[in-house]
């Protein structure tokens, strides 16, 4: 039986004004940063009934009773118990940033279940979300840029070359000591000097006007953090709509802004260097640090599977295609438009271009109406999603077949191929 779920939102300060309105209810004059769809405790998606799953934004629709619970059938109940016993190894969001994001690393599996463990305790410090190691990618569905993994050591040099206050730091540099060097950065007297020269510093240092770019920015919403010199040790990364990072457990890296689909192994583990107003927990994110671990920077067509080596998960976006429509959507494109932002009513003719995608059984599946309305057959029937809600298959769940004259992310369990 397919499970139908909505989103859950996250209000985080960093996020856009109604950025994720599209897909999560509305407008609500408030930043809307992270819309999750899976089982993590910290935001378990709601199952919807079948009439709530075919309607746009369906998650604020979910009838609850007096005492706050939503209203679900007996089917539907059954479908949430399966949430509830663990069969979702994945977490899905879709992201959007209006500002950068904190300097995090999140802990390999050894590390997070070691720490979880220690952590319960009497009097522990509480440090993780869960025992889980958390491994990600992100799918652009706009122009998104990041900071992701580590930029080259003579430029990282360069570039702190040029701030008096990191002298020590660029000693360590030169040693090829990156986490005693991040130590002496967060260490700094002369914080606010320091990271005001920072995007001077990178212009003198040659580099593009997008890094530059990114440079000011975390100089503007972070003026007196010492984190904000962490991303000069950080490669720049932009993404147009469509390409993709991904991201292993260990590797350092900060979301700067724009909109994305996240896909993660189930965990909320994150452990902060800066660039936040959370805990930072500097010696066990240099601990999480994992010199083996590389990023990847994946470009592909819409259609094409995401697969990173590696990685426990694939993704696929899966868009419907006629020629009028290829045209509109290259106009949109030039024009500076998203993947997902719903463009009107499509014409009768596009229902000849309908996309499909194949959900074969034996893994988790997941199938996220991003644009427009989506199909999810099986051989117990068919569901229809509205946009901003979610098919979820467990493993035991027969193949599925996805139909839709908009847009769906296809997520897979890693395993079988989509």
């Amino acid at each position: 039986m397919v499970t139908v779920i909505g989103g859950v939102v996250k209000d985080y300060e960093w996020g856009i004004i109604d950025g994720l309105a599209p897909w999560c209810g509305g407008a609500t004059g408030r930043p809307q940063a992270e819309l999750w769809f899976g089982a993590h405790p910290s935001g378990p998606s709601p199952v919807l009934s079948a009439e709530d799953a075919a309607l746009p934004h369906s998650a604020d629709s979910v009838r609850c009773d007096a005492n706050g619970v939503a209203s679900r059938s007996p089917a539907v109940m059954h479908a949430a118990s399966l949430l509830d016993a663990g069969g979702v190894p994945l977490l899905v969001k879709l992201l959007a940033a209006a500002q950068p994001l904190s300097v995090q690393v999140h802990p390999r599996a050894k590390l997070a279940d070691d720490w979880w463990e220690a952590q319960q305790a009497p009097g522990a410090e509480q440090i993780l979300a869960d025992a889980n190691e958390k491994t990600e990618l992100l799918v652009a569905l706009s122009e998104f840029e990041a900071f992701v993994g580590w930029r080259p050591l003579a430029e990282a040099i360069s570039i702190l070359s040029g701030i008096p206050g990191a002298r020590d730091a660029v000693r360590l540099l030169t040693l090829g000591d990156r986490p005693s060097a991040i130590r002496s950065l967060l260490a700094l007297d002369d914080r606010t000097e320091s990271v005001s020269l920072l995007p001077l510093a990178a212009k003198a240092a040659g580099l593009a006007p997008a890094d530059c770019a990114a440079f000011e920015m975390v100089v503007r919403v972070y003026p007196g953090d010492r984190g904000a010199l962490l991303t000069a040790l950080l490669a720049h990364v932009s993404l147009s709509p469509g390409s993709a990072v991904f991201v292993p457990a260990g590797v350092p890296h900060s979301y700067i802004h724009g909109l994305g689909l996240e896909v993660m192994t189930t965990s909320d583990n994150v452990l902060r260097l800066g660039l936040t107003p959370k805990p930072i927990f500097v010696s066990e994110a240099l601990d999480a640090l994992d010199d083996t671990a590389v990023p990847q920077v994946i470009h592909v067509e819409i259609g094409e599977a995401i697969r990173p080596v590696g990685a426990p998960f694939e993704v696929r976006l899966v868009g419907a295609r006629s020629a009028g429509n290829d045209a509109d959507a290259q106009r949109s494109t030039d024009e500076g438009s998203t993947i997902g932002q719903s463009r009107g009513p499509r014409s009768s003719d596009s229902r000849d271009s309908a996309a499909t995608g194949h959900l074969p059984t034996g893994r988790f599946r997941l199938c996220l109406a991003i644009e427009g309305s989506a199909t999810v057959t099986t051989d117990d029937g068919t569901v229809s999603l509205g946009q901003g809600t979610a098919a979820v298959l467990v493993a035991a769940e027969p193949t599925a077949t996805v139909s839709t004259t908009g847009l769906v992310a296809l997520v897979l369990d890693r395993g079988a191929s989509l």
